[in-house]
């Protein structure tokens, strides 16, 4: 589990988790807000499709690389369902919308002081069957529209969740065979 800092370092009493597994061809997120949920603002449940330009309301986002590549994908997963999935050629160029996993399963759970989000899907082996660096994000948007930027780690100057000095190894289990 991974717990993602502020990127201003605010401290306002909200702590934000995620879980990323990757085994096979099976890619499972999830997303953790702990706090005073009644501060943000949480998009209505509704029709589960693609959509654009999630990252202006709240939205969980994972970017994920090969590790000696330029190329990576950013998956965008909002409360209210909707997701899609860009491929980019480098830093920030060449952005097209990306086929690369099967339409996912979105579930999200509201409790007093706790909010979950997890995002199932299929991605075929050979995109992620090698080292991979990840960056797992959120954005939270607040009752006044207010940004709040959560990542794996802290950059200097304005948020930027695409810059690979963000990105982290990801951690996978090691299976281990006896004969």
């Amino acid at each position: 589990m991974y717990t993602l800092k502020n990127h201003y370092n605010i401290d306002e009493q909200t702590t934000v988790k995620a879980i990323i597994e990757l085994h096979d061809d099976k890619l499972m997120l999830e997303y953790q807000i702990s706090g005073n949920l009644s501060h943000y603002h949480f998009p209505k449940l509704t029709k589960q499709q693609r959509a654009d330009k999630l990252w202006l309301d709240t939205t969980f986002e994972l970017f994920i690389a090969p590790e000696n590549s330029a190329e990576y994908w950013e998956i965008n997963v909002s409360p209210s369902t909707q997701w899609n999935v860009y491929h980019f050629t480098s830093y920030k160029e060449g952005m097209k919308e990306s086929n690369i996993i099967s339409q996912p399963t979105i579930k999200t759970y509201e409790y007093d002081n706790e909010y979950r989000l997890t995002f199932n899907s299929t991605v075929p082996n050979e995109y992620f069957d090698h080292v991979l660096q990840i960056n797992l994000c959120v954005i939270l948007l607040d009752q006044k529209g207010v940004r709040y930027f959560y990542s794996i780690k802290r950059r200097e100057g304005s948020p930027d969740f695409h810059d690979r000095d963000c990105f982290t190894p990801l951690k996978r289990e090691v299976e281990v065979r006896v004969k």
